[in-house]
């Protein structure tokens, strides 16, 4: 009978008490009401709770520090391409300097070599200028000693042969002789020279009435100048 009571005790319904294991128990999911629209067909109108994304934190930008060798490397590359540029620079305008002052000495050069010859031609230039004056007076007044036929005229114009042949050696002797022809310059005051003597000798045997002696200072006139010509031509070969 125990037995029997026992087993009678346990098939009995005892209510469960609500413990916390079935407080977590999931609620089933409810079916939706059938909502029949206007057109006769039946549909199932569900509400969809939108899915709510997850919170997410936000997003750090980590900002990493540049290694300390990378500024030093950066100062170095700009100073190596500054000093290299500033080299260049240097470089470059040093030579065009250099170029500059050869370009500079060779125009002085050429400047102070045309200045020495403008110089030596108006040298000569002068001295011609001095010779071709003298001379051409000298030749007039020879002619007119040649050409004279009593005592008064040949006796004028050996005077005038005589002033004329002490001034243009007068003037040789105070202007500058180009180097070129200074040898012709000597000769032509050789030759001057005796013209005078031999002018003065003529006018000497005029005033003494000598003949001999007047003859001889012609003939002795004639030489001179015929020495005076040749340097009148030598003198042009020069200066051509």
């Amino acid at each position: 009978m125990a037995a029997l009571t026992a087993i009678s005790c346990s098939r009995r319904k005892v209510p469960m008490a609500i413990t916390p294991e079935l407080e977590r128990i999931v609620a089933l999911p409810v079916a939706e009401a059938l909502v029949e629209p206007t057109n006769g067909h039946v549909a199932v109108v569900a509400t969809l709770a939108a899915p709510v994304p997850p919170a997410t934190e936000p997003e750090v930008k980590v900002k990493r520090s540049r290694p300390g060798w990378l500024a030093s490397a950066s100062v170095g590359v700009v100073a190596l391409i500054a000093t290299g540029t500033l080299g260049y620079t240097l470089y470059t305008t040093s030579q065009q300097k250099d170029a500059t002052q050869r370009q500079l000495a060779a125009a002085q050069a050429t400047l102070t070599a045309a200045h020495g010859d403008a110089a030596k031609r108006k040298l000569t230039a002068d001295y011609v200028a001095l010779y071709t004056a003298d001379s051409g007076k000298v030749q007039l007044d020879y002619q007119n000693f040649v050409a004279c036929n009593n005592f008064g005229s040949c006796r004028t114009t050996s005077q005038d042969l005589l002033n004329d042949l002490q001034l243009f050696q007068s003037d040789r002797k105070t202007v500058e002789v180009p180097s070129d022809v200074a040898g012709v310059d000597a000769d032509l005051g050789d030759a001057l020279s005796a013209a005078i003597a031999a002018t003065q000798r003529v006018i000497s045997a005029m005033d003494s009435d000598d003949l001999n002696k007047f003859k001889d200072g012609e003939r002795k006139v004639d030489a001179a100048m015929l020495n005076i010509a040749k340097a009148q031509v030598a003198l042009a070969n020069h200066i051509k």
